[in-house]
């Protein structure tokens, strides 16, 4: 039996959230979730992963009424379509979509449908290579370097995000995350030999501190995330930021889009809040579920935006948002506003696992 408590009790305590024993209904849906992220002799199995998004819309209370002739209406939807997806409102990456009429159509309805959004922002590839960063901080114990690990982990990520490839290529020699101890020493010295070719790419700063932090590994005796795993395998399923959200809003009511690998990882814990069972949660088929169709719809825009943000750099997104004509700066303030208004009520219904250049990225795109 887990007990959610463990998981949500130190969440709420270490970032001083507020709100999350208010009755929400929350409903979700996901994009870009490649299940699965594991290196293989060519390199990632996914060569360029995306940030998985997982969200949609939240309410206080029962959902109000809503069905598929509804979105069918106001969405002017072809009498064949089933149920609403993003593709039915407009085509092509986050700058098109944002010049899409119906897509600013579905953003002032949920404005005037008095909703939140919600969602959690996963870089799956930031994920994988921040354990040598925790590794080599758990195992010193420095209180200082814990303040300054985001920023650590953020200049690491720098060294070997842009070229997917290359970065498999050399995890792969160490099997990593199973690097061992017979290899550390060789992992270690690769990774600053990186760094010292890659010094242009850093502040002289944030070079000299991740330098001094990769010299303190070099004379641990473990670094503990990095030993005795799974070789090859990044990520073995997404089923850990399910189970974050549950247990962070234990007292709301959570609809689920199937998803079978989802329902058996839950089903295997044996979820409880302290001695009663935890029954928070259902999952329902997206057809006979509209507001879970809205979600999906929602959470592939959002998807859209973190991939525009990941994907390129400052200067370019600020060219780009410079450009925008009318329709997509109107349809960027509604999305903005949504958040905003989302954030402002509950901080917790909007969580970021990457890194602090993608959070600058995305604020640039949102204003905050």
């Amino acid at each position: 039996m887990l007990d959610v408590n463990v998981i949500r009790d130190p969440t709420i305590l270490l970032n001083g959230l507020t709100g999350l024993d208010r009755v929400f209904k929350l409903h979700y849906d996901e994009t870009n979730n490649i299940r699965r992220l594991h290196l293989t002799p060519d390199g990632l199995n996914v060569r360029a992963p995306q940030c998985f998004v997982l969200g949609g819309v939240a309410h206080f209370g029962p959902a109000p009424a809503l069905d598929f002739e509804d979105l069918r209406q106001a969405f002017h939807l072809q009498k064949s379509s089933l149920e609403l997806k993003l593709e039915q409102l407009g085509k092509g990456d986050f700058l098109s979509l944002l010049n899409a009429p119906k897509i600013g159509a579905f953003l002032d309805w949920l404005s005037a449908a008095d909703v939140f959004v919600h969602y959690q922002v996963f870089n799956p590839l930031y994920w994988s290579i921040v354990d040598v960063i925790d590794s080599i901080i758990d195992e010193h114990g420095d209180r200082e370097l814990m303040a300054i690990a985001p920023l650590l982990k953020n200049d690491l990520f720098t060294l070997l995000r842009d070229n997917p490839d290359e970065t498999a290529e050399f995890l792969g020699r160490y099997s990593y995350p199973d690097v061992g101890r017979a290899n550390r020493a060789a992992f270690i010295v690769e990774l600053r030999d990186l760094l010292e070719a890659r010094r242009a790419w850093l502040p002289d700063f944030n070079f000299q501190m991740l330098k001094g932090v990769l010299k303190i590994a070099a004379g641990l005796e473990s670094l503990p995330y990095l030993e005795d795993e799974t070789a090859n395998v990044l990520i073995d399923g997404f089923g850990s930021f399910y189970l974050h959200r549950l247990s962070l809003f234990k007292h709301s009511a959570h609809v689920l889009d199937i998803e079978k690998a989802i329902q058996n990882y839950l089903a295997g814990l044996n979820l409880a809040d302290g001695t009663s069972p935890l029954t928070n949660f259902t999952f329902v088929d997206s057809r006979t579920a509209p507001w879970v169709q809205v979600s999906d719809a929602l959470t592939g825009l959002l998807g859209k935006m973190f991939m525009f943000a990941a994907n390129h750099d400052v200067n370019e997104i600020g060219e780009a948002l410079s450009g925008l004509n009318d329709r997509q700066r109107t349809t960027l303030d509604t999305l903005r506003n949504l958040i905003e208004r989302s954030i402002d009520e509950c901080q917790a219904l909007v969580h970021y696992v990457i890194s602090l250049e993608d959070q600058q990225r995305r604020s640039l795109i949102l204003g905050f």
